[in-house]
């Protein structure tokens, strides 16, 4: 390893763990310090590494150290991660305001009154929940020392790893992983933009599933003719549906976090796309997801006796919509899965070597 390849994963190992706005700050102020050290006492670049001591600790010091629930290795992404969700809910909470607001209102001061009701409701409620699963979430990788980067794997025998704090000590620059090659690199912004939709949806299904179905606009309002869910079964189907939807939550909070493809986000991405098809095909084939009057509901508001065979609402009740959800649905998490395991296997190990 060169003494500048050494130096990029030193920065790269501290400044991942400081806040957002100050890892350029903090990079340029540690290279110009690795720098001054070589210069002034004539050492190399490895022995003033190890003068700095590990990454990690390091990184405590520009953010103070303390008994955290979400400690400085995580507590960048955490905040992100509560933002992202917390946009979500907010959107789907005015969403489900205005609905609610034009459905029950007759005039406008009815809205309004309807409007905040909702708003307030939903967004408190929203907010309080998805809080207190990322903190959930967070607080399990924190407390169970769950690493989300690539490290050399090394055999230690048992009396290296009774020394405490010997061990702790035998800290060396190269022990540092390697910057994470571009070609593993998980997009942020899709993740954010995953995150978000979740949250919205996850929101919606809880506080308003009727705004999943269809509508008329008659007489200056808008009328509800039908929801495409079951609502009789709902204290049933809404569980599993969040359950299902809170897998790809964690799914995508790991991958965020984590940054690149590495082992642990290959094997969220199996377990997670294998539960996510395991519980589709019980809300599709097993459970009744749809509303089984759907169809009906809207040829009577529509004025119609039958539907052609060119329509796909005359095959509502054969299934056919569920088995081409289900194929889909297939077909991505495979997708997705293939994705993790083929970038893990074949860029990510040789991160190692």
């Amino acid at each position: 390893m060169s003494e500048q390849e050494m130096t990029e994963r030193y920065l790269y190992e501290v400044t991942k763990r400081v806040p957002q706005d100050s890892k350029d700050d903090i990079r340029m102020e540690l290279k110009a310090l690795i720098e001054d050290m070589c210069a002034e006492e004539q050492i190399s670049v490895e022995e003033a590494l190890r003068k700095l001591g590990a990454p990690e600790e390091l990184a405590k010091r520009y953010q103070g150290n303390g008994g955290y629930v979400i400690g400085p290795d995580y507590y960048d992404n955490y905040i992100w991660v509560i933002k992202i969700a917390l946009a979500g809910i907010g959107i789907s909470a005015a969403v489900s305001a205005i609905m609610n607001g034009i459905l029950h209102a007759d005039s406008i001061v009815p809205f309004f009154t309807l409007f905040f009701q909702e708003l307030i409701s939903t967004a408190v409620n929203g907010f309080c929940s998805v809080i207190g699963i990322i903190t959930i979430i967070f607080a399990v990788l924190e407390h169970q020392n769950i690493k989300l980067e690539l490290k050399p794997e090394k055999e230690w025998s048992v009396k290296e790893l009774t020394k405490n704090t010997a061990f702790a000590r035998q800290w060396s620059p190269s022990l540092l992983p390697p910057v994470p090659d571009k070609r593993i690199v998980i997009s942020r912004s899709d993740s954010v933009v995953s995150l978000i939709m979740i949250s919205l949806f996850s929101a919606l299904l809880f506080f308003a599933p009727q705004l999943f179905g269809a509508f008329r606009y008659e007489n200056g309002k808008i009328i509800h003719i039908a929801c495409i869910f079951n609502l009789d079964q709902w204290q049933l189907l809404l569980p599993v549906l969040l359950l299902w939807l809170f897998i790809g939550f964690v799914d995508e909070i790991i991958r965020l976090v984590a940054g690149h493809y590495c082992k642990l986000v290959m094997y969220s991405s199996i377990i997670c796309s294998i539960l996510e098809i395991v519980i589709s095909a019980v809300l599709l084939k097993v459970l009744s997801l749809w509303n089984p009057d759907f169809a009906d509901q809207l040829k009577t508001a529509a004025g119609i006796s039958q539907y052609s065979k060119g329509d796909l609402l005359y095959y509502w009740e054969s299934g056919m919509l569920s088995n081409i959800l289900l194929i889909l649905i297939v077909i991505v998490s495979l997708a997705e899965m293939g994705t993790a395991i083929y970038k893990t296997l074949k860029y990510a190990q040789s991160e190692k070597k």
